[in-house]
């Protein structure tokens, strides 16, 4: 495995790594620099998500505390294990906050001494949202390995993120083959071809499947010219599942969250016309034929 290259930060860099580390990176990451010995403080603000708001907004770092005694104190930062609390900008009458705990220490000599930071709590927890388009096509199951694969990633377990995101994509294009021989069944399809789309289910190729089920992919999600979305999913996860690390595999993750909520929340509903389709094909009949001139009496 490559070492880690470990970067010459300045103050202002060291500032822009620490408000991604905040907003996004998993519990247990850590950042390791060189430099910026003069940048000591926490940015003031970060972007999160507010579930009051509903909304990405601005949060700001409480910079003073008081005791029991109502004396403000400084919060000591770059000194080891310490905390710190953001509201929400947005909110003026009991605004949510987060509270990080971490750690984060550099030595001032020598001069090139290295620089550490992770976040080793946060409370709320790091966001497991799932978008309601998902929600309404996910079963249960797959709902529940996607809500894992989000866990697994906030905990920096990128390898059974990756793994979980792997398994609802099979289970989804399974999904796909059982309305294509639903429909090549009531298309009254050669026995053949119904017997050749049950083996691809069966079988343990994953380019077999998603062969037969881009037939039922609509436009938008297998774009001409472009790479098979979902086969790209696939290919990605099982990379990360077999040859990557735990943060290489959070990178993996991130990288694909979005094209997969994307394109399986979209997916179902394609799903969904098929099947209805099919229904609908049952109930409809050929009109009865008007009997022909020297048939009437």
């Amino acid at each position: 495995m490559a070492e880690e290259k470990i970067e010459e930060l300045t103050g202002e860099q060291l500032g822009e790594e620490l408000k991604t580390a905040l907003e996004t990176w998993p519990l247990y990451r850590t950042l390791h620099y060189r430099g910026a010995k003069d940048y000591t403080d926490l940015p003031q603000n970060i972007w999160l998500y507010c579930e009051k708001c509903k909304n990405v907004q601005r949060w700001s770092r409480e910079t003073a505390r008081k005791d029991t005694r109502g004396i403000s104190h400084r919060i000591k930062q770059r000194i080891g294990f310490a905390e710190a609390i953001y509201h929400c900008r947005n909110c003026p009458i009991d605004p949510p906050f987060v509270r990080y705990s971490f750690y984060w220490s550099q030595k001032d000599e020598p001069e090139d001494a290295l620089g550490e930071f992770l976040k080793v709590g946060q409370w709320p927890a790091l966001e497991e949202r799932v978008p309601d388009s998902l929600k309404k096509v996910l079963d249960k199951d797959d709902l529940a390995f996607y809500k894992n694969a989000l866990r697994m990633r906030n905990y920096n377990l990128g390898i059974a993120a990756v793994a979980y995101v792997r398994r609802v994509v099979e289970n989804r294009i399974n999904d796909v083959l059982d309305v294509l021989a639903e429909a090549a069944q009531e298309h009254s399809f050669a026995a053949e071809e119904l017997k050749k789309i049950k083996e691809v289910k069966a079988s343990y190729r994953f380019d077999d499947k998603i062969e037969y089920a881009a037939k039922l992919l609509p436009p938008h999600l297998r774009p001409e010219h472009r790479p098979n979305p979902i086969d790209v999913l696939h290919d990605l996860t099982s990379d990360g599942l077999h040859s990557k690390s735990e943060e290489e595999c959070v990178d993996t993750f991130d990288r694909v969250r979005k094209v997969f909520e994307y394109v399986f929340g979209n997916l179902n509903v394609q799903i969904e016309e098929a099947r209805a389709f099919v229904k609908n094909l049952e109930g409809l009949k050929s009109p009865p034929k008007s009997p022909k001139k020297s048939d009437r009496g």
